[in-house]
Order: structure tokens, then C-alpha cells, then sequence
């Protein structure tokens, strides 16, 4: 007689709704990198347009025009950063509501898993019990033909 987990369907669509969540999350999280690389960049960027404007500084001259452009786009970069930084928050929301979902998930899968465990380790030792009986009653009958033969 074979082991069957009564629940095995159960765990099957728990596992499987893990997995999705499991997806769920590291896509939530690979969004969360993106936008805080693209954050990244726009930082580079006005640290370089700083670089820049202070190079334009030194040399003098009519450099007014170049100057007036670099500052509008050190300032349309920190409207854009902090954008990026509300993005980033709304992001962050969205992993650990799929971190949550993800972690219940597991929970739920691990209850049905340890579940089919201890119903395992029963059917062992109803089948161990069963094979102890079945052993013994041949004992007993040996005995008792051994005992026939032997009067």
C-alpha cells in the first residue's frame, strides 16, 4: 500500500501560489532597482553639470548663456529627482506588500508541507506495526506447527 496525502492537491496550488508570489516580489524588487540606478543617474548627472559650470567659471568670458542653461538644468533635474524619490517610496510600499504576500505564502505552503510530514511518519508506523503483527502471527503459527508436529 503506497503513501497518498490526502491534501496533496492543496499543497500543489499553495506551492504554486508561492511561486507566483515569489515572482511577484523580485519583480516589485527589480522595479525598485531600476528607479533607484535611474536615481543614481540623475545625481551623476547634476554632480557633473556642477563640474561642468565650475570649469565655465574658470575660463571666463561670455560664457552667461552656457551658464543660464546648465542652471535650468540643475534645477529641472531636482524637480526630476525629487519625483524620482516619490516613485521610489511608492515602489518601496509596493515590495513590502509583496514581501508580505510572499511571506504568507510560504507560511501557508510550510503548514500543508509539515502536515504531510506527520501524516508520512504515521502511515511509517502504521505499516511498521502492521508488519510487526504480520510477523509474529507467522511466528506463532510456525510455533504451533512445529508444536503439532513435534507430539
Amino acid at each position: 500500500m503506497k503513501f497518498k496525502f490526502p491534501l496533496q492537491k492543496v499543497l500543489d496550488h499553495r506551492k504554486i501560489k508561492e511561486d507566483l508570489a515569489q515572482k511577484d516580489f523580485q519583480e516589485a524588487l527589480m522595479v525598485l532597482t531600476d528607479l533607484k540606478n535611474k536615481l543614481q543617474e540623475m545625481e551623476t548627472s547634476i554632480h557633473d553639470a556642477h563640474l561642468r559650470m565650475g570649469l565655465l567659471q574658470k575660463q571666463g568670458g561670455a560664457q552667461g548663456p552656457a551658464l543660464t542653461q546648465i542652471n535650468d538644468f540643475i534645477k529641472n533635474q531636482k524637480i526630476l529627482i525629487q519625483r524620482q524619490i516619490v516613485k521610489i517610496q511608492q515602489q518601496d510600499k509596493v515590495v513590502e506588500d509583496k514581501r508580505e504576500l510572499l511571506r504568507q505564502a510560504a507560511i501557508e505552503t510550510k503548514i500543508i508541507a509539515k502536515f504531510k510530514e506527520k501524516k508520512f511518519d504515521e502511515y511509517k508506523h502504521e505499516r511498521e506495526s502492521e508488519e510487526q503483527k504480520e510477523m509474529d502471527e507467522q511466528s506463532i503459527l510456525r510455533f504451533k506447527h512445529i508444536e503439532k508436529r513435534g507430539s
